[in-house]
């Protein structure tokens, strides 16, 4: 029989502070939201890109000697790099701190009520990472049985700075998408709604924040719609936000980092291992888009929200005492 989780006693609270709107209200206050964040991220990352090609001695020659055309190459190179991928991941700072600025000051709502929650949270976090891993692993192991992908071995562009600050960086990023769509977004929808529809519209959305990366597809939109509903899942039977995090965090940082498939149709060049991909069963390996446009990650995906439905266990609550640490964080 389904256990659809329901929203936890300390984030059904934040409806006690303040009723929600219909749907298509809280829909527009979100995306305005987002705007404003992403505005916010986007301007670290112009900083940041800026400065890189100040720094980069080869492109100012290139501009003092008039040659632009070689100049503008060298330039769009950087900007492609891993290191401004890394800022990129970072600025995501930026949209954490904006959305909870929000929900504390204009929603009058508890950081508990977003699942800033002290109680577990590392292990919490580290289980999290678990099942992230698991998953991706499940995906890839999926592919390698079908043909669809061999690893290659130990990539030839691998570097240990590198590949622990997109572990960071992907910290930060993964974070960021769960604090604006589920801590955030789905939790709002949860003060007037049920949380089933909550759910399904909060992955909507989060699908749809991804249709202009390139490779994009119809089957790669019904996979991020899966994964929100996974998080989202996740999110409601642990009662906090360190868990979902940390599964978005790993699942994008092995994906990339680890394996060297593209992120959400990303390419990323420092990864441990190098993989390829065969273009004639893109079905399975998702082609352009990496992995999460394939039937591999539908299937993954597809299981695990089949055990959170299936398989009961309570909504984790917190204490006042609790709740109160969680406004803290």
């Amino acid at each position: 029989m389904i256990q659809f989780p329901t929203f936890p006693p300390h984030m059904k609270q934040a409806a006690d502070r303040q009723k929600g709107q219909n749907w298509f209200i809280e829909l527009l206050i979100f995306f305005l939201v987002y705007m404003i964040s992403s505005m916010a991220a986007s301007i670290i990352v112009i900083i940041g890109g800026v400065a890189a090609v100040l720094a980069d001695s080869s492109i100012l020659k290139q501009f003092a000697g008039g040659d632009l055309r070689q100049a503008e190459t060298l330039m769009n190179a950087l900007l492609d790099s891993d290191p401004i991928m890394i800022v990129t991941l970072f600025a995501n700072a930026a949209m954490i701190l904006i959305t909870v600025l929000f929900c504390i000051f204009l929603q009058k709502r508890t950081a508990a009520s977003m699942g800033f929650v002290r109680k577990k949270a590392f292990t919490q976090y580290l289980a999290g990472a678990g099942t992230g891993l698991l998953l991706f692993c499940g995906a890839v192991l999926i592919n390698v049985l079908t043909g669809s992908m061999t690893i290659d071995g130990i990539s030839s562009g691998f570097s240990p700075v590198l590949f622990l600050l997109f572990l960071l960086g992907f910290g930060v990023q993964g974070m960021g998408e769960e604090v604006l769509c589920r801590g955030y977004f789905m939790v709002s929808l949860g003060r007037r709604y049920r949380a089933a529809a909550a759910v399904f519209l909060n992955s909507a959305v989060f699908s749809l924040l991804h249709i202009f990366n390139p490779g994009i597809s119809l089957l790669a939109i019904v996979n991020l719609l899966l994964a929100g509903v996974v998080f989202s899942l996740y999110f409601l039977r642990t009662g906090n936000i360190w868990g979902a995090g940390a599964m978005h965090t790993v699942w994008n940082f092995v994906q990339g980092n680890v394996f060297g498939m593209e992120v959400s149709g990303l390419e990323i060049s420092c990864s441990l291992f190098s993989s390829t991909s065969d273009p004639s069963r893109s079905l399975w390996n998702g082609g352009s888009f990496g992995a999460e446009g394939g039937l591999s990650v539908t299937i993954v995906l597809t299981i695990a929200i089949l055990v959170m439905l299936f398989t009961a266990r309570g909504n984790a609550a917190v204490s006042p005492r609790t709740e109160n640490a969680g406004d803290n964080c």
